[in-house]
């Protein structure tokens, strides 16, 4: 072998070794990661259900008065009680009450709550919490920080798991019909067609009381 072709050859290896330093592989999940910034939504829908709700729960308005309002002057109250994310004619309220059990069903309570010489029934969710009602109602997610609905919606679904892992498993093995409970919960409402009648909540908090 000519010194001139192994000269070529020492240089080829050389290149090749070179090549191969600087080329390393990783998993494609985490390249897709790194790329993307992946989301924690878990990450942020706790550190808001501990660190920045319990503020909101404690300024929910009232359920009765919300109401009241709604009759009397419905655009003033979606313009300063609700909260929506986006253009739309619904909005979610946060609210606070107290009120009697009066039937317990399979995945829901009805609650009577005294609203002056008459009381308004209103349902809680008990076993299907979903959708983007507890996220919208507390007011803290706003959609111009966020490129994609798929982490909104990841969110909602966050905090719903949360209410149905923490809020109500302990609440529905010791309520009875007669209770009085004390509850928040998030209402949605579309403007456009109004129903006052028997609201659906979806609880944040729920008591029992004396």
């Amino acid at each position: 072998m000519s010194k001139k072709l192994l000269k070529y050859l020492f240089v080829i290896a050389i290149i090749g070794l070179l090549a191969y330093k600087s080329v390393y592989f990783e998993k494609l999940d985490k390249v897709k990661a790194a790329r993307t910034g992946q989301f924690d939504a878990a990450g942020f829908a706790g550190k808001l259900w501990k660190e920045q709700l319990p503020a909101q729960i404690s300024k929910a308005g009232d359920l009765a008065a919300l109401f009241s309002s709604l009759r009397s002057q419905p655009d003033q109250a979606f313009a300063t009680q609700g909260h929506s994310i986006g253009i739309t004619n619904t909005a979610s309220f946060l609210v606070h009450s107290t009120g009697q059990v009066t039937a317990i069903g399979e995945d829901d309570i009805t609650v009577a709550v005294p609203t002056g010489d008459s009381s308004l029934v209103v349902t809680i969710a008990t076993e299907y919490v979903y959708g983007n009602t507890i996220r919208d109602a507390s007011g803290l997610v706003d959609i111009r920080d966020f490129t994609n609905t798929m982490d909104l919606n990841a969110i909602s679904e966050e905090l719903n798991k949360t209410v149905r892992s923490v809020v109500l498993p302990l609440f529905k093995t010791v309520v009875q019909k007669g209770d009085r409970v004390e509850f928040t919960g998030a209402v949605e409402l579309n403007r456009e067609h109004l129903k006052l009648s028997e609201p659906e909540l979806l609880p944040v908090q729920l008591k029992i009381i004396q």
